[in-house]
């Protein structure tokens, strides 16, 4: 099958919540639909303009009435990130303005540093075991699920787009191979612990420029290659040779901004 067939099958069976909504997030209730809204903006799995679900959709996926949906939708427009059309639903806005905004990382910038060198660290541990295993064990539906992840990937990197929701959906896919459910939790444990800003961040320094997304991207499909050919051992390598180099360009991007001007992230 390919690629666009995969992503077609897979958006297909998708809910409005596709797995990425965290609807066991703590805090009050509006507060919960409201940080979950949020994270799914900023890694962008909702991008510029597009339309959010609706409130009925979105009441169903969280469990809660329709006045603390509209609750935490008026905040989300409050802060310019959600604009209401009448008759027609919300959609994403100000999304650009928001990363820009991010060029001055003030006293956030070593604790967000280390929290995403940590979640690399960790995942050096983890991921390449969980890659040995998807060899071994993956079907074709996982299959289909990680093309459509690296199809989408490639499609938000070619159009400038946050990608961290479709490098995440990759990473997911190939714990789901596992069919351990610790592998799996451990992936979404990891990804919604997540601050809003430190994605952000991340998106600017690791993936925006250029060159280290398609490094990225390329590093994907050798580890689906290798798990499309059931080669457990090559696999784990190619999956620690990726994780190990993204710690390396995100600690040498860090670097670099400490050595230029303070905060500067342009």
């Amino acid at each position: 099958m390919q690629m666009k067939e995969a992503t077609a099958t897979l958006m297909a069976a998708s809910t409005p919540n596709d797995g990425f909504f965290d609807t066991a997030r703590p805090g009050g209730m509006h507060e919960r639909v409201y940080n979950s809204l949020v994270h799914a903006i900023v890694s962008g799995r909702y991008g510029e303009s597009d339309k959010l679900p609706s409130e009925a959709e979105l009441a169903t996926i969280f469990t809660v009435s329709r006045p603390v949906v509209r609750q935490a939708l008026e905040k989300l427009r409050d802060e310019g990130l959600v604009e209401s059309l009448r008759g027609s639903g919300n959609y994403v806005t100000g999304l650009a303005r928001l990363i820009e905004g991010m060029q001055e990382f003030g006293s956030h910038w070593s604790r967000h540093a280390k929290t995403m060198l940590d979640d690399l660290e960790f995942r050096l541990i983890v991921e390449p075991e969980a890659a040995y295993l998807a060899a071994r064990r993956r079907t074709k539906a996982d299959l289909h699920r990680m093309r459509a992840a690296l199809e989408q990937f490639e499609q938000a990197h070619a159009s400038g787009r946050i990608t961290h929701h479709f490098d995440y959906l990759f990473h997911e896919a190939i714990a789901l191979a596992t069919t351990n459910t610790r592998f799996i939790e451990a992936a979404r444990s990891v990804e919604f612990s997540k601050d809003p800003r430190s994605l952000l961040i991340r998106h600017r320094v690791h993936f925006q420029p250029a060159g280290r997304g398609l490094e990225s991207i390329q590093e994907h499909l050798r580890v689906f290659e290798l798990i499309e050919e059931r080669e457990p051992d090559h696999a784990r390598k190619a999956m620690w040779d990726h994780l190990n180099a993204s710690h390396n360009r995100l600690n040498q991007q860090l670097e670099a901004l400490r050595d230029g001007p303070a905060g500067n992230i342009a």
